[in-house]
């Protein structure tokens, strides 16, 4: 089952699956997330998205979380007559804002301070590392570089500046467009690209509480200025993502793997969902089969402690998008079943915490003491199931309410299952409906222990205050195959 796997797949958006026949052999092939890169892409093309994922997602009872991914104060070069120019080793080119158009040795880029940031011996590093350049001086609004590694550098390739302090705003005009098309179609996620500080988030959260205050944000740590605030980032945000492209051009691609264990942990610590991406099964753009290295490296992002696996041009513009999701969830799989893998990560120290961290933990504690089956955390919220979730139960993690939003913004942290669940006006009565759910399901059966969590008194609306646990009596027969929601079908699509 699809639902078996603990970890969750992120699954980028582009023109391999841009047909509601490829959107549904996605869902089908096991993604959690769908994420729109507004980098790309025109509002019609995400709208189309948005409405077939939701409707795909009713159809196969399958919440799929929307997750919005600003393009952010990305700087790039310009454009050039041929499309492209040669950078040869040693030669010496300028930059400026102020060419309206590339020539040999001249690249324009829309960076308009790009004088002012830049100084002598600086980092000049494009189309994500593969040219390096470094400063030589500065006359007026030209900025001439030694080329170190060169080679045909394209149009609209992307710069990056490490180590130096940008002037630019977190979020461009063109962001603040993007943000209020995702605030009226009702995004789950909104990913913040280049966060820099904690303010950042604060401008983006002020704007989304004045429209859509349930979207939660993703901060995009991938600049050298975000490690230095890395704390108060995760504090401030809802979940986090590892970028690793532009990180590692910002600290070194050696310093990667260390920092990306880092900021694993810190989220891990924080109770923040954290997803790892960037060029996980690479080579799958073009290739069926993965290589040992990103076989290992998804592996590797699981044990660290990931939330959640990202792809993004294997499943956005690759030849085969079906099978890299297979593959990541078979990986994903392989490793989770294994011997290194750790459950129950559960602090018995006597630290105060709130109310709703001790009943997640007392939870957590209870299912593994009498080897429950799974925990069910009744909410309208989702809180509780994703504090659940951060202690890494080897019980089942189910959400139910009867509130979409939320059932499809918890397809982002790690193991929650999410499911519909009608009113209930009882303890006893949500009891009921939690086993008639869970057993019609083929998730649980006679004699299995449960253990729930839920505000009481139920029809108060009171917060989450109780546990509960209890013993499966029916003796129902679960559901054909077919008329199983997709995650609980022992078959799978697993399409090439």
């Amino acid at each position: 089952m699809l639902s078996e796997r603990r970890a969750k797949i992120v699954a980028t958006i582009g023109p391999a699956l841009s047909s509601k026949e490829n959107l549904k052999k996605a869902i089908e092939a096991g993604i959690n997330v769908a994420r729109l890169n507004f980098s790309h892409g025109s509002h019609e093309d995400h709208l189309f998205s948005i409405k077939t994922i939701k409707a795909l997602s009713k159809e196969l009872k399958a919440p799929v979380t929307i997750l919005q991914d600003l393009q952010g104060p990305k700087i790039r070069v310009g454009r050039f007559p041929e499309g492209s120019i040669e950078l040869t080793e040693g030669e010496v080119v300028s930059i400026s804002h102020n060419y309206e158009e590339g020539s040999q040795g001249k690249i324009p880029t829309d960076f308009k301070n790009i004088e002012k940031v830049c100084k002598p011996g600086a980092k000049i590093l494009m189309d994500d590392g593969l040219f390096e350049l470094v400063v030589k001086e500065i006359k007026g609004d030209e900025v001439f570089c030694k080329v170190i590694y060169g080679g045909t550098l394209k149009d609209r390739k992307g710069i990056n500046l490490p180590g130096l302090e940008l002037p630019i705003d977190c979020l461009t005009e063109k962001d603040l467009k993007d943000l209020e098309f995702g605030l009226e179609n009702n995004v789950d996620y909104v990913a913040l690209s280049f966060v820099r500080t904690g303010n950042d988030i604060k401008i983006l959260r002020d704007l989304i509480n004045k429209k859509n205050p349930h979207i939660k944000i993703i901060a995009k740590i991938e600049m050298l200025e975000a490690i230095d605030n890395l704390e108060e980032i995760i504090e401030l945000s809802d979940a986090v993502m590892v970028a690793r492209g532009d990180l590692a051009i910002e600290i070194g691609h050696t310093h990667l793997p260390a920092m990306q264990k880092k900021i694993i942990a810190l989220c891990n610590e924080m109770d923040r969902p954290v997803v790892t991406a960037t060029q996980m099964l690479d080579s799958m753009v073009h290739n069926p089969r993965p290589t040992r290295a990103e076989v290992t490296d998804v592996a590797n992002a699981v044990l660290d402690g990931s939330d959640a696996l990202m792809l993004s041009a294997e499943s956005a513009t690759g030849d085969h998008p079906f099978k890299c999701i297979s593959t990541m969830h078979e990986i994903i799989k392989e490793v989770e079943a294994g011997d290194g893998f750790f459950y129950y990560d559960i602090s018995l120290d006597p630290d105060l915490v709130e109310g709703p961290e001790a009943i997640a933990a007392s939870a957590c504690l209870t299912a593994m003491k009498i080897d429950a089956n799974a925990i069910v955390c009744l909410s309208t919220s989702g809180r509780t199931a994703t504090l659940v979730s951060g202690f890494r139960p080897k019980a089942r993690v189910i959400s139910m309410t009867k509130i979409e939003d939320t059932l499809n913004a918890l397809e982002l942290p790690w193991g929650i299952q999410t499911f519909a669940i009608d009113t209930y006006n009882s303890t006893d009565e949500a009891i009921e409906n939690v086993e008639e759910i869970l057993v019609k399901y083929g998730l649980v059966s006679e004699g299995d222990k449960i253990v729930l969590t839920l505000g009481v008194p139920v029809l108060s609306g009171t917060k989450t205050n109780s546990i509960i646990v209890h013993t499966v009596t029916s003796k129902t027969a679960p559901l054909a195959d077919n008329d199983l929601p997709l995650r609980c079908r022992e078959k799978f699509k697993n399409e090439k």
